[in-house]
């Protein structure tokens, strides 16, 4: 007698090959020095130093916190529950690995969803593969790692289990949530208000326990901010200028600022109008649009909907960022219930599988479109293997334990150590370039030992290692250790 084997067993297969090849592609990315210190080296020298004595101390933004702690920058307390499991492998790599697992546990998640509304186990295992494929989440799953790896895995249980009223779970998975990061405790708030209008009575535990999610976030988000500058928040607002159209220094300005000068309100919201309507066609298509049927599974989208479309930074509408975490668990859901919706209203006979396989399709779709922009915005991958021999050449020459200043992509890779150090790449902006230059004159009180810059990376980054060169080791402070093929290794002179 053959025994049955539950759907579920197959995405989880497709689980495991996601992290297999989406790993892959990321640790190749690594080797090529096409990883950043946004973020990959502030994670991985936060958690290093933790483990050797200094709670998520990093270097990167000395403009955002004056501790140094991680704490300062963004509340997110529940990296030292990571900490054990990068003491295993405490290295980039084990993070690059971390974050795609992470990402892509988000699938049980969305299976469970559709099996609890669909009650079809095949579609169940189709949507949860849907989820894998799903185009917005494939940014967030190639970034480094990121905070909105383990945010958007974490929604999508949150509503899983309230919506299933598993309320011992449901309490776990908030507590998660609100410990991940600042910018989670509105969307963990907006999911209270949607789980209230999913219940509708007042009378119903899932209600109650709508209710308390969103009485609890509210407090904690003003609590966050309160922590964060315990820890040593500078107070200083993003460098990208995102809401500099309407006037609003950050988020929480907007509201007024909409209803002040409902003008430029316009201007901002239409400012990059094709690539924003792009931006939601990227989550409506594979979906066949039926997220439209079941508006209220949105309404924990609306917090980041709202900043973003308000926002003339053009990552926050990028599918190719790890942004549209905070939209993609929703669309899903949204998805999963237009199904119900569409079947209701209509009365159309047509079984829930052949939806799936739609959706797959426009699923596989969708990505022939994004795989050129992708690539397109990543020519800097065809490296000369060549060069990259020289730099791993180079950076073996620097201790352990010495002091380094390097550029954005090289820095993952000298990130375990307390003093390593980076500036923001100029380019980036006319702030940005402030920034790095007042970074680069208060290291010259310091005694950094080693200066290690690659002149012929990608512009971001050479752009930084140019500035390194003009600014910092045109003194007699440093000599040239080595120089080859726009690789070049300075040393502090001994006195």
């Amino acid at each position: 007698m053959r025994m049955k084997i539950g759907y579920k067993v197959y995405v989880l297969i497709a689980i495991t090959i996601y992290v297999i090849v989406y790993f892959l592609v990321k640790l190749n990315a690594h080797w090529r020095f096409r990883t950043y210190a946004w973020d990959l080296g502030i994670f991985n020298q936060a958690f290093w130093s933790t483990l050797h004595g200094r709670l998520l101390y990093y270097t990167v933004e000395p403009f955002y916190t004056r501790t140094g702690c991680f704490l300062g920058a963004h509340f997110s307390p529940i990296l030292l529950l990571l900490i054990p499991f990068y003491a295993i492998c405490p290295r980039p790599e084990f993070l690059l690995f971390m974050s795609t697992l992470i990402v892509a546990l988000g699938a049980i998640a969305a299976y469970e969803i559709a099996n609890f509304f669909l009650k079809e186990e095949k579609t169940a295992m189709a949507f949860g593969i849907f989820y894998l494929l799903y185009p917005p989440l494939q940014g967030v799953a190639l970034s480094d790692f990121c905070l909105e790896s383990i945010m958007t895995t974490l929604f999508l249980f949150i509503v899983y289990f309230l919506v299933k009223g598993d309320f011992k779970k449901l309490t776990l998975a908030v507590i998660l949530g609100l410990l991940t990061h600042e910018a989670s405790a509105p969307v963990i708030g907006f999911i209270g208000l949607y789980g209230m209008w999913y219940y509708k009575s007042i009378k119903n535990r899932g209600f109650q326990a709508s209710l308390v999610i969103l009485a609890s976030s509210i407090p904690y988000f003003f609590l966050a901010q309160a922590m964060r500058i315990f820890f040593g928040w500078t107070g200083t607002s993003s460098l990208w200028n995102e809401w500099g159209l309407i006037g609003a220094k950050g988020p929480m300005d907007l509201p007024l600022k909409i209803i002040m000068n409902p003008t430029s309100a316009w201007v901002s919201l239409t400012y990059d109008g094709i690539s924003k309507i792009f931006y939601l066609l990227m989550f409506l298509v594979p979906c066949i649009f039926l997220p439209f049927l079941s508006l209220d599974s949105l309404i924990p989208a609306i917090p980041f909907l709202f900043i973003s479309f308000f926002s003339s930074y053009s990552t926050y509408y990028n599918i190719q960022s790890h942004y549209p975490a905070f939209l993609v668990p929703f669309f899903f859901v949204g998805l999963i219930r237009g199904i119900l919706k569409f079947r209701s209203i209509f009365h159309f006979n047509i079984h829930t599988i052949k939806i799936a396989q739609i959706s797959l399709l426009l699923c596989i779709l969708s990505s022939l479109f994004f795989i050129p922009i992708l690539l397109s915005t990543s020519r800097e991958l065809q490296v000369d293997s060549g060069h990259e021999k020289i730099i791993y050449s180079f950076m073996a020459e620097i201790p352990q334990n010495a002091s380094v200043l390097t550029q954005n992509n090289i820095f993952p890779h000298l990130s375990s150590r307390f003093d390593a150090y980076t500036i923001p790449c100029p380019i980036w902006g006319k702030e940005y370039r402030q920034v790095a230059e007042k970074i680069l004159n208060n290291l010259s009180e310091v005694k950094i030992e080693y200066v290690f810059v690659d002149i012929k990376s990608e512009p971001y980054s050479a752009s930084a290692a140019e500035l390194i060169v003009d600014k910092f080791v045109s003194s007699d402070k440093y000599i040239t250790l080595r120089e080859e093929d726009g690789v070049m290794l300075f040393k502090l002179r001994e006195e």
